[in-house]
């Protein structure tokens, strides 16, 4: 009988370590899914002036990256030149990069879409910008 006893107490220790040991799932925030290299793939604008569309798409030169780093830093690397610029969240919707706000599309691990729309009147000025790592 006491090795019935001590061999259940062992089962229920090791079910009690099993749990506490349990992982919790933490979902990683916005700005921990922005911070990092990000590849530039394209920036695709649209023009809208008198009624008429004049769409631009603009695929990005190899090597252009965009680094955003957790000091509210973003570094710009292209082969035309470096640049660095101040950026912040609004939420978890709005990227704003040098007083520019972006709406954010997209944003997984891998892809990140900003979008932005100015509008005066009827006309208005769009922009797409897509990032992968």
């Amino acid at each position: 009988m006491k090795k019935i006893t001590s061999f259940l107490a062992l089962i229920i220790l090791f079910s009690f370590f099993f749990v506490a040991c349990k992982k919790k799932d933490t979902q990683a925030t916005t700005a921990e899914k922005v911070q990092g290299t990000w590849q530039l793939q394209s920036d695709i604008s649209n023009e809208h002036v008198g009624g008429v569309d004049n769409f631009d798409t603009t695929l990005a030169l190899p090597g252009s990256t965009l680094e955003f780093r957790n000091d509210g830093k973003v570094y710009s690397n292209s082969p035309d030149g470096k640049d660095t610029a101040s950026y912040s969240l609004s939420g978890d919707s709005k990227l704003i990069i040098d007083n520019i706000a972006y709406d954010i599309k997209t944003l997984t691990s891998n892809t990140l879409q900003l979008y932005i729309k100015e509008s005066e009147g009827a006309d208005y000025y769009e922009e797409t910008i897509n990032l992968t790592r």
